[in-house]
């Protein structure tokens, strides 16, 4: 007999039942302005980025503006999600906010590239604060009935940068410079930060009987004995970010160079161990297997991205603009499927659903080593990408639920910064997989190595639809 997924559980009488019900509207809308803060500052960078280097005279340190952000948000992960569990999610809110103003401010005035990438870590350590931080409120502030809304709505906030972000940038930058890019941020952030003022900032907590106060008490950690700070979990997120710099430092470099960031990868997979539940690399049933797989689909996703346009432009000749659709398409395809999951969940069971979502997955990259090694029309790389897109939307807020309902008690901040950590590590290591793997056989035919890097995404893809037979539904066992 096949095993059927139990209905879920009618939310209690005056439970809300929208994300903007009045009692968490305003929470809703900051916590949906920092999403969109990030895709707004990650898009814009991405389209003045030339401009800055021209400026500060940094060419040679392009890529590492990117890079250390990514870095030193790895870095702060661990120590975010053991905060949040200990003192509750507003403080390192609070601190996450506080730095990434700081950040965008340095940027803003940053007179030299060194400063402007000391900058780029303090938004860095800022973001990877808040984002666990973030995920923490939305668990604990919304029932359960509404997570995987308001996990879609994330991906829903990055509908609106993904399709204006880049031409906003591009015309702050010419009518007044690169720097009013990030003022155009810190304003999205202080609106953020006004709208989340019933999580920053003390309040008296109703009984909890009274399904008036939604929020719950935010400010502490839960009733169940303090944690122990994780001292070996925080210094190996520190080595693990190092790690992370040091391998795509030097996995487009020639030779030697290129085998020490083979060497590197590996490391990176040890080192992630203490940083993710028990069991989490062998993709164990229980709660280690939505958040392997979430990592396995977003390596797949991120390792090839970055290819997409490059194979539209230098092997079907089109323009910059008309390649970029194809990651505009995936765009909202990402946002369509999550809204779809938020809408439909409970007419959606667990298992098909995420079977689908990686087959499409799995099935998009596919087409793309098709394009790559057929000739097929660049039209089949466009419509393979927005399946990819659209798989990536269907499982990313089902996984999300699925991990928080099963984090043991007083631990979601932990899971929470496992579901970053696998998120950011599976993405920078699929980056330098990839580039490690096309630079060496583009050496011999440039043909082969776009192949090859999307071959490696389809891998990943395959990987992560093997690993949703072992992701069950329910909460976590007591």
């Amino acid at each position: 007999m096949t095993a059927t997924q139990p209905a879920p559980a009618a939310p209690p009488t005056g439970a809300p039942t929208s994300i903007f019900d009045p009692t968490l509207r305003s929470v809703t809308i900051g916590l949906l302005a920092l999403v969109f803060l990030g895709a707004f500052e990650a898009l814009a960078l991405t389209t003045v980025m030339p401009a800055i280097a021209a400026d500060l005279d940094g060419t040679a340190w392009y890529a590492m503006a990117f890079t250390v952000t990514m870095g030193s948000g790895i870095a702060t992960l661990a120590f975010a999600g053991a905060l949040a569990d200990r003192r509750g999610p507003a403080l390192p809110l609070g601190l996450g906010v506080a730095l990434q103003a700081a950040g965008l401010v340095g940027a803003a005035l940053a007179p030299t590239m060194s400063a402007f990438l000391l900058a780029r870590v303090l938004q860095g350590v800022g973001a990877g604060l808040a984002v666990v931080a973030l995920y923490v409120v939305a668990n604990r502030a919304f029932p359960a009935a509404l997570h995987t809304k308001i996990f879609a709505a994330f991906a829903t906030a990055w509908l609106l940068p993904s399709m204006v972000g880049p031409l906003a940038a591009g015309t702050i930058e010419q009518l007044w410079g690169w720097r009013w890019v990030f003022g155009a941020a810190l304003v999205v952030l202080a609106l953020a930060t006004v709208a989340l003022r019933p999580v920053l900032l003390p309040r008296t907590v109703a009984a909890p009987s009274d399904p008036s106060d939604a929020l719950g008490d935010l400010s502490s950690a839960p009733e169940t004995g303090v944690p122990p700070w994780p001292r070996r979990a925080i210094a190996v997120s520190v080595l693990l970010a190092v790690l992370v710099i040091a391998v795509n430092a030097v996995a487009e470099t020639p030779g030697a160079w290129r085998l020490l960031g083979v060497l590197g990868l590996i490391a990176v997979l040890v080192a992630l161990r203490p940083l993710v539940p028990v069991g989490t690399l062998r993709a164990r049933a229980g709660l280690p297997a939505p958040i392997a797989m979430r990592g396995l689909a977003f390596a797949a996703f991120a390792g090839a991205e970055i290819y997409v346009p490059r194979l539209l432009v230098e092997e079907r000749h089109l323009t910059p603009t008309q390649a970029g659709l194809a990651l505009s398409l995936a765009g909202v395809a990402w946002c369509l499927a999550s809204g779809a999951q938020g809408r439909w969940e409970q007419r959606l069971p667990l298992r098909p659903t995420l079977t689908t979502g990686a087959a499409l997955i799995a099935t998009g990259t596919a087409s793309a080593v098709a394009v790559a090694t057929l000739d097929l029309p660049w039209w089949v790389l466009m419509a393979g990408w927005t399946l990819v897109g659209t798989g990536m939307g269907t499982i990313y807020p089902r996984l999300t639920t699925v991990a928080l309902g099963q984090a043991p008690a007083g631990q979601d901040g932990f899971v929470s910064s496992a579901l970053q950590t696998v998120d950011n590590v599976g993405a920078a290591a699929a980056l330098a997989a990839s580039a490690i793997v096309f630079a060496t056989v583009a050496a011999v035919s440039v043909t082969a190595g776009y192949a090859a890097c999307f071959l490696l995404s389809t891998a990943a893809a395959t990987l992560a639809l093997l690993v949703t037979t072992r992701v069950r539904p329910g909460p976590h066992p007591t």
